[in-house]
């Protein structure tokens, strides 16, 4: 489903906050691995899915902005700093980025 703007600015933040925490090796081992993409968690609303453990979007470590404004509901969220396939994107998860 789409996001609004407040579950739009939380990912911005959250993924931003995350990915400035990150060290330099964890960076290149996204690089090496080809991860562009961080999935990071944003807040559920109305919209989200009763089953859903977690509300994420998708964040472009390049342009370093959301991807597109789609907000994935994931029943089981994978491991923080595992990658995972959100519809067409691989990303590495980094929970709420704190």
């Amino acid at each position: 489903h789409q996001a609004t703007e407040r579950q739009h600015r939380i990912a911005e933040e959250r993924a931003q906050r995350a990915y400035a925490k990150m060290s330099a090796e964890r960076k290149s081992k996204m690089k090496a691995r080809k991860t562009r993409y961080i999935a990071v968690d944003t807040e559920k609303n109305e919209k989200t899915s009763a089953d859903a453990k977690k509300s994420v979007m998708i964040w472009d470590t390049q342009s370093q902005e959301v991807v597109g404004n789609n907000v994935y509901d994931v029943k089981s969220p994978p491991p923080v700093g595992s990658t995972a396939k959100f519809d067409t994107y691989s990303a590495e998860y980094v929970g709420s980025g704190s």
